[in-house]
């Protein structure tokens, strides 16, 4: 290919990273521990119905998660919860992340063929998509299924020069 086509068009090199996960099942305790049976951990919760999730916007799921928060109670002192360990008819939410990069290399040398630099911009994040965190699931919390943090990162981007001889 002729040397000025070949430095606009030939070099470049894509990546892609995709995730997408359906989200893992939740667990259900008490707040503060509860009170448990001694050395057994945790107190965990009181189901008395299905867990569902709510639907609709994002902001009201992020604030309310659980479209009926009452069917996870605290139990009795000093009882065990019916609660499992993780319940899987509720789950976190979905979360879908991409990191991307793009980069063009240039010959620096027709002497020494193998000197090259690497310009090279990288994006993880990069559709800066939210992805949000587990709702809180301790039945007696003031907080009880609101969703506080971003389980990912806002899109951060790095340019990097890199001389391959």
């Amino acid at each position: 290919m002729p040397r000025v086509l070949d430095a606009m068009i030939g070099g470049w090199k894509t990546n892609g990273i995709w995730e997408l996960h359906s989200g893992r099942p939740l667990s259900f305790f008490t707040s503060n521990g509860g009170t448990s049976l001694p050395t057994y951990g945790p107190q965990t919760a009181e189901l008395v119905g299905k867990p569902e999730r709510s639907h609709g916007s994002d902001s009201y799921w992020v604030n309310n998660y659980f479209s009926n928060p009452q069917v996870v109670q605290v139990p009795a002192p000093y009882t065990l919860g019916n609660a499992g360990r993780t319940t899987g008819s509720i789950r976190t939410p979905t979360s879908f992340t991409s990191d991307l990069s793009i980069a063009k290399q240039f010959l620096l040398s027709n002497v020494h063929e193998g000197v090259r630099l690497e310009l090279r911009l990288e994006a993880q994040n990069a559709l800066n998509h939210p992805v949000f965190g587990t709702p809180d699931t301790y039945a007696g919390d003031p907080n009880f299924g609101v969703t506080n943090y971003l389980a990912v990162n806002p899109r951060q981007c790095q340019l990097a020069i890199k001389i391959v001889f």
